[in-house]
Parts: C-alpha cells; sequence; structure tokens
C-alpha cells in the first residue's frame, strides 16, 4: 500500500539523523525493551504449539485470522472496541489518519492488543521510509537513499527503525519493497532500493535483517514484482511481459534473498504478469505455487490491500473467493464494502459449500498462529 507523510512530526530529520545519535538520543530504554531477537522462521516447536491453540477457536475464529482490516479512528471507541472484540481479526493496519499525539497512538495500540486475550491481532503499518511514512521521526531514510549505503549501514538503520516502530506497539512492518525501478519513470522509483536486482536484492536482506533485530516482522512486497510498470496499481491493474527464465535472474532475486534471510510475510501484488497467468498476482494460484515450489517461501503470504482501485470493479465476495483459492494465508482489506462479518461469512459458506477444506482453512490458520508465537510468545491463559 503506498502511504503519505501524517501530520504529526516530532520535529526529527529521518533522512539525515545518525544511527548513533538515534540509539542515544531518541529510543534509549525503549530499544532495549523492544529489540528482542527471535526467528521467523517457524519452528516445529511453534506449529505444534499452534495446532494445539487452534483447538481452542472456532471456525470462524480461525478464519478471522485470516484477514487484517484497516484501524478506525485516533482513540478507542465503543463500537471500534465492539467490532475487535467480537470478529477477532488476525490483524490490523495503521494508516496516517490514525496517528494523534506520541501518547495517544500508543495508549490506542496497547488497547487494540488488549482486545484478544488468547490471540493478540498483529498490528501492521506502511513506514517504508521516503514517500512511504506514517510516522515521522523514524531514524531511517527511504529505499532510494539507503540504496547507496553499505549493507551493514542499511541493517542497523532499519534496526533502529524496527526498534522506534516497536515503541508503538507495532509488530508488522510492510517492507521492504523488493521491487527493482530499471528506469526513473516506474512506479516504484522513489521507493526501490535501485535499479540492479542484485543490489537491490543486498539491500533487501539487510532490511528484513534489521527490521527483525529492532522487533518487528518484515515483509517483502510487491510479488512478483512492481519495478517494471509505469502504472500505479492503487488505480488499475498493471501489466507486465517478462519471460519466466528472466524474471528468475531478475526481479525473483530480491524475494529470494528476502526469503533467505528469513522475512516472516510476502505480499503479493495486484499485478498481471500474462505469461505466468491471467489473473491478478494477489489472487493467483500460479503466484503462490511460485512461492512456495521455486522460491521455497514457507512464511505467510498476504495479499496487498483488496480495496485497492486495482480490484475495484470486481464483486467484493469473488474476489475473496479467488484469494481463498489462490491459497494466500492473510486478505489484507482495510475498509471492505460489506463490513467485516460477512466477508468472514462467506468463507465459512465456502468451507460449508465444500468449496476449500476445513484442514487448509487451519492450515493457514496455523501460519498466522505460528508466526505471532514467534513474535509475541506464549499468551499466559
Amino acid at each position: 500500500m503506498a502511504g503519505w507523510p501524517t501530520v504529526w512530526d516530532i520535529g526529527i530529520d529521518a533522512v539525515t539523523m545518525s544511527s548513533s545519535f538515534t540509539r542515544r538520543k531518541l529510543l534509549g530504554s525503549a530499544f532495549a525493551a523492544s529489540s528482542l531477537t527471535f526467528s521467523t522462521r517457524i519452528p516445529v516447536s511453534a506449529e505444534t504449539e499452534a495446532r494445539t491453540m487452534l483447538r481452542n477457536l472456532t471456525l470462524r475464529e480461525r478464519i478471522a485470522q485470516m484477514f487484517f482490516f484497516e484501524v478506525r479512528g485516533k482513540v478507542m471507541s465503543p463500537g471500534y472496541l465492539a467490532d475487535l472484540q467480537r470478529v477477532k481479526p488476525g490483524g490490523v493496519i495503521v494508516v496516517g489518519p490514525n496517528i494523534g499525539g506520541e501518547i495517544q497512538f500508543r495508549t490506542f495500540m496497547q488497547e487494540i492488543h488488549a482486545t484478544n486475550g488468547l490471540m493478540k491481532p498483529f498490528i501492521c503499518i506502511d513506514q517504508e521510509g521516503g514517500p512511504v511514512t506514517r510516522i515521522y521521526g523514524d531514524p531511517a531514510p527511504g529505499a532510494v537513499q539507503m540504496g547507496v549505503l553499505s549493507n551493514r549501514d542499511v541493517r542497523l538503520l532499519n534496526r533502529d527503525r524496527a526498534a522506534f516502530l516497536a515503541g508503538f506497539g507495532i509488530d508488522v512492518n510492510f517492507a521492504p519493497v523488493a521491487d527493482v525501478a530499471y528506469d526513473v519513470s516506474s512506479t516504484m522509483a522513489s521507493r526501490s532500493f535501485g535499479n540492479n536486482p542484485e543490489d537491490v536484492a543486498a539491500k533487501v536482506a539487510a532490511t528484513v535483517k534489521g527490521s527483525r533485530l529492532g522487533g518487528v516482522l518484515g515483509a517483502a512486497k510487491h510479488f512478483p514484482g512492481h519495478g517494471r510498470t509505469h502504472t500505479d496499481s492503487h488505480l488499475i491493474i498493471p501489466e507486465i511481459d517478462v519471460p519466466w527464465d528472466e524474471w528468475l535472474q531478475t526481479d525473483a532475486l530480491p524475494f529470494k534473498s528476502a526469503i533467505a534471510a528469513n522475512v516472516g510475510l510476502v505480499m503479493l501484488g495486484h499485478l498481471r504478469y500474462e505469461r505466468i497467468d491471467y489473473k491478478p498476482m494477489s489472487i493467483s494460484k500460479v503466484a503462490v505455487r511460485a512461492l512456495r515450489n521455486d522460491l521455497g517461501f514457507n512464511g505467510v503470504i498476504v495479499t496487498d490491500d483488496l480495496g485497492m482501485g486495482a480490484l475495484d470493479s470486481w464483486d467484493p465476495f469473488d474476489v475473496v473467493s479467488q484469494a481463498i483459492d489462490a491459497g494466500v494465508d492473510v486478505l489484507l482489506w482495510g475498509n471492505p464494502p460489506t463490513g467485516w462479518d460477512a466477508l468472514i461469512e462467506h468463507v465459512i459458506g465456502m468451507v460449508r459449500a465444500g468449496l476449500v477444506d476445513r484442514q487448509e482453512i487451519n492450515r493457514r490458520a496455523e501460519q498466522v498462529v505460528a508466526l505471532k508465537l514467534g513474535h509475541f510468545g506464549t499468551p499466559d491463559l
């Protein structure tokens, strides 16, 4: 998802601030509290524990773990609280209008986490830096600036960014952008690490590792690569034409490096690669198969926001059906026109009609829950 700066600015120049100053002056004890080292490669023990926890969840609650919705407002309202406690979504995504004062925002995030004691919702954000900045005061610059830095500096800057975000209660950052911007007219030119796949791959790996050190899960996007297009998927579906063999040697490299660096999530883009599939990659079995089989990704696969303009003319329930059929683990939908409950009911109906196997729902919910266990630890019940 693209982003615009928020109105809240705590007065720190995110581009020019040095990493050492940030660690010393900005983060302080918050860094020590949030920079826990954890692995996003789900161990067998976490999978077993996730399976055990899923026994305590109804089918509706398991399906809800597969949906991430947009946060509403700047403070916890009675209506939003009731929705979170009733639906128990797997996660929420913070956008610019949700960010008020520093203490207000941190309190709001704590209240969101507290709505589900058994299985906290992931709190997600798009904080790439540069043009996609939700919270000002970020100690790291955008990808364009980091693209000319050493891999070590990129890792440390992203560690500091993650610690900054974790200090507010953020769990998942939908970054890094793993798209290769081959020319200045690419729609990703202001958000990419560069125009060379190998260089971008190195920076992507450094970002993933740094974010993990800072206590926040990363999500490489926008698979299988948005850099070749000059079209914005917030408006229409971009068309990409590249041979599969060429893709494997170019656009795939940053995603391979993210996976090798143990990235927790990979986000599918609203892109149409006609040589691969006629469907948008965000709802494509072929895209999921490529991630799982060709690139060996065993983490959580999440769609880009299904409410973006690229899919605006599609029936919402058809979008959900195709995403579920494609095999994605998480459906990100900021503000579905149907409301939250109707989408979950639709998937329940798919299970009851035999259109998707109940065990397949269990497997995907297990993926999400196991990732949460690695991040949050086992809840005290």
